[in-house]
């Protein structure tokens, strides 16, 4: 081997060293963009399966979910690290997002999810349910579970969720996107981040929330799909554009919001009517009050009159008092027509806001009642 050949080696070997020594600083100083999220570590335990029922209404009646969750499991996501590590140029999204599918996703959980779909689709077959009716089926489900929140409260494992049965809007949804996706629905997490909320959003052609793919469906307590919040537990209206988290890969949407629009105009519709109809019998009770007072002084005059002796008054007299008692007769009758409505109205008004978990009972029961 010759001195320049040598020499030539040693030059490519100094290169490839001061190369990969290169890679090596880069990895230290400049480290690839990750996200490390909250995951569950079953911890080794000894405890039986936690039992775990929920009862609640649905439709016509109530319906049981009964199911045996590993303790290990549990108690593993109890005592995870909930924070999420951003190494890198990462953006807000996408690390909230990563996060949360990765919460709703962890493998730990997934005979969980089989347990309780088990328990759903048996429900489902009982009933004949449809598509909309077996999403609103788990949706309310999860909507029946106690809402509760701390000043410290960290999103949980739908797991945790589950056993606890409580959460807060951010548990309830990760839980209710969990076993939708997993049912093949469309489904998203609506993350409002100034207003500290978070919903569900559900495939649909219909009554898409701001433009999205999606209905917006709440989770913190039953109600309709496709029915947006007003105003938070803190008084504060949704008014932010959220992060849309799709979960899973799912394509059944949801086609019923034209009957929960309904429901729901019903129900303002019907409130405003009530209102309004409260107002003038307050006007034509005073109205009857003043016409009853007048017929009873009339009487007091009869009686005088007959008493007296004085027949050519007191049948002058007679005339004027059989005429107020005919229109005060006719006053009460529009009176009482009127409050058989207004009594329509607030029934109907009622029963929209007290079976909420019964949209197709509901939806007759509008037909059956509601004043035309």
């Amino acid at each position: 081997m010759t001195g320049k050949t040598l020499q030539a080696i040693l030059t490519l070997l100094t290169i490839a060293v001061l190369i990969l020594s290169a890679v090596l600083l880069a990895g230290i100083f400049f480290p690839e963009d990750r996200i490390v999220t909250p995951r569950i570590d079953p911890v080794v335990s000894e405890k039986p399966p936690i039992p775990v029922t929920s009862s609640y209404l649905f439709q016509e009646g109530m319906v049981t979910i009964s199911v045996s969750v590993n303790s290990s499991v549990y108690e593993g996501a109890k005592s995870a690290d909930k924070s999420v590590t951003i190494i890198g140029n990462i953006t807000e999204s996408d690390w909230i997002a990563d996060s949360y599918r990765a919460m709703v996703d962890d493998p730990a959980q997934e005979s969980l999810y089989q347990d309780l779909l088990f328990g759903f689709r048996k429900i489902r077959i009982e009933k004949d349910l449809d598509s909309d009716e077996y999403l609103e089926l788990i949706a309310v489900y999860v909507q029946s579970l106690q809402y509760e929140t701390f000043e410290e409260n960290p999103a949980k494992f739908p797991v945790e969720t589950v056993v606890d049965r409580a959460g807060d809007c951010d548990d309830k949804s990760l839980l209710l996107a969990g076993l939708l996706s997993r049912e093949g629905y469309s489904v998203a997490l609506l993350s409002f981040g100034p207003e500290n909320h978070m919903a569900l959003g559900i495939g649909s052609d219909d009554c898409q929330y701001r433009h999205t793919n999606y209905t917006f469906l709440e989770t913190t307590n039953v109600s309709y799909v496709g029915v947006v919040t007003e105003k938070l537990g803190t008084g504060v209206s949704l008014y932010s554009a959220p992060i849309i988290i799709p979960i899973g890969n799912g394509d059944t949407t949801y086609t019923r919001c034209a009957d929960t629009r309904y429901i729901h105009e019903t129900m303002v519709q019907s409130g405003q009517s009530a209102k309004e109809l409260e107002s003038l019998l307050e006007v034509m009770q005073e109205d009857l009050k003043r016409k009853q007072q007048e017929i009873l002084e009339m009487e007091s005059r009869l009686q005088y009159l007959r008493s007296a002796g004085n027949v050519r008054q007191y049948n002058a007299l007679v005339s004027t008092h059989n005429t107020r008692v005919s229109a005060y007769n006719d006053s009460l009758r529009s009176y009482q027509q009127l409050f058989t409505r207004y009594e329509k109205y607030v029934m109907v008004h009622n029963y929209i806001i007290d079976h909420e978990y019964d949209r197709k009972g509901v939806l007759h029961y509008i037909k059956m009642n509601l004043p035309v």
